[in-house]
């Protein structure tokens, strides 16, 4: 058993050195009664479903020497800072830098969705209200409009080094990166996709 722990020790500190915070864990207690065959490789992996964080489970099988696996019961915590909304904030309200506050917490009591990284807030729009203090989620948060309904936009094809500018008119409205129909002058509809600068990429 202090070889199996020893094991899943290596394998907690290797699978948590690129946490995006400061990562402890407690190896929990196993059957006192449980005896093993000696084993010459372990393999320890998460089970499906689990997750590296709070209370949680590795598996330890034995791969060469013998024949077992069991499951070792694991509290991992990591202290990280997330962003949470520094005054109350509108549905459909843009986030801006001032509207984020950092906190500091253990994301293990926090929904695996908060923002880590303020570049991933700043521009997009609210889908609801955050009160002040309450820690922004990924899914309350949609891309900014950068293409509207009539308005007029650049289509841009590529052929190999070659790059070639159209105008037309967009058929909808489409945030960065989502698909948009744009009507060119000569009645013909196309799809791209549409860019931060609102303009529509045609591909190559």
């Amino acid at each position: 058993m202090a070889a199996v722990r020893k094991n899943v020790q290596s394998w907690l500190d290797q699978a948590l050195a690129n946490s995006p915070g400061t990562p402890s864990y407690k190896i929990g207690e196993t059957d006192s009664r449980l005896r093993l065959d000696a084993c010459q490789d372990m393999q320890i992996s998460l089970p499906t479903g689990y997750r590296l964080l709070g209370k949680t489970m590795v598996r330890v099988q034995c791969i060469s020497g013998a024949s077992w696996s069991f499951s070792i019961p694991i509290q991992v915590s990591i202290n990280a800072t997330y962003y949470a909304a520094a005054r109350p904030l509108a549905a459909g309200q843009e986030i801006r830098e001032g509207d984020l506050a950092p906190q500091q917490g253990d994301l293990a009591a926090l929904p695996g969705s908060v923002v880590l990284d303020p570049s991933r807030a700043i521009g997009r729009t609210l889908n609801s209200p955050v009160a002040a203090g309450n820690p922004l989620r990924q899914e309350m948060l949609r891309a900014q409009i950068v293409i509207r309904q009539h308005q007029k936009v650049r289509l841009i094809f590529r052929s190999g080094d070659i790059e070639v500018v159209n105008e037309g008119t967009a058929l909808g409205n489409a945030a960065e990166g989502q698909p948009v129909r744009v009507k060119v002058s000569n009645g013909q509809t196309v799809q791209g996709i549409a860019r931060a600068d609102g303009s529509v990429d045609m591909g190559r």
